[in-house]
């Protein structure tokens, strides 16, 4: 699938997820992106670490909201009033809020994850125009850099454990932090080194295109912009409403068309990857 097909298939989901606070259309959203990633992810691209990520961010916010909105009428718990910003009721609609709130976090962050974890670095870098040739080859070596360091850090610390090394305090970690960031400071100026061998940045950007736009890249693109098109006239008229559980908490209003427009992200996960 072309990188461009799967920019705009972000592009709308991350439209959907922000434009709503229904906890329905945002489930949806992040189940056709995690659909995604199965499908077509790339194997040892960090899913499961950024699933994990996404998680405790989840949680924390679910924990902010939680401990920091004191309205609503079911009590679940009271805290002291002297305990400062917390004290307080802590309510079932606070922690349903919190909920709603760390699943549009996820499925933001989800939305774009494929970005990076079914395209290629130098393959999102070629997707861009010309005039952002120098931002995207930024861009592409910070994409780079974060998995490499993972690598890294397993690598380092695989080896120091083979050489007897228990991380059992906190003054252990240097053991392992100080290599780690002198093997990213050694990566980095190999990489400028090569960039200025290769004289970049003296003249226009080269191009080798790898990826051909297909009728399938049209299909994927067409369907999800629709979806977004169609979900945002939806909400802005008022067919798609939003959710907020205060002061009582209630269902969230499903609207059958806003459904269809978010089913609509699940076309790139129909085929999977080669």
């Amino acid at each position: 699938m072309s990188t461009r097909a799967l920019a705009a298939w972000s592009a709308s989901g991350l439209v959907i997820a922000l434009s709503t606070s229904n906890p329905v259309y945002r489930a949806a959203v992040l189940l056709c992106a995690l659909n995604l990633l199965l499908a077509r992810g790339r194997r040892g691209s960090g899913t499961r670490l950024l699933l994990t990520g996404i998680g405790i961010a989840g949680l924390i916010a679910t924990l902010l909201t939680l401990l920091l909105s004191h309205t609503g009428q079911h009590v679940l718990v009271r805290l002291p009033a002297s305990i400062p910003a917390i004290g307080g009721p802590l309510t079932l609609e606070a922690l349903a809020f919190g909920l709603a709130t760390g699943l549009g976090i996820a499925a933001a962050l989800l939305a774009v994850a494929p970005l990076t974890l079914v395209s290629q670095p130098h393959e999102l870098v070629d997707a861009l125009p010309s005039p952002l040739a120098r931002t995207g080859a930024a861009v592409g070596a910070a994409l780079n850099l974060i998995p490499g360091t993972l690598r890294s850090a397993a690598e380092i610390r695989e080896a120091q454990r083979m050489r007897g090394w228990r991380a059992r305090r906190v003054v252990d970690w240097p053991a392992v932090a100080v290599p780690v960031v002198l093997t990213a400071i050694e990566g980095s100026m190999t990489l400028a080194e090569a960039m200025e061998s290769r004289a970049y940045g003296t003249s226009a950007r080269t191009h080798f295109g790898i990826q051909r736009w297909a009728r399938y890249d049209t299909l994927v693109s067409a369907t999800a912009l629709l979806g977004a098109a169609g979900f945002l006239a939806l909400a802005l008229t008022g067919e798609a409403p939003g959710w907020f559980p205060f002061p009582v908490l209630s269902a969230p209003a499903i609207s059958v068309p806003a459904l269809l427009c978010c089913a609509l992200l699940v076309v790139p996960s129909l085929r999977a990857r080669r």
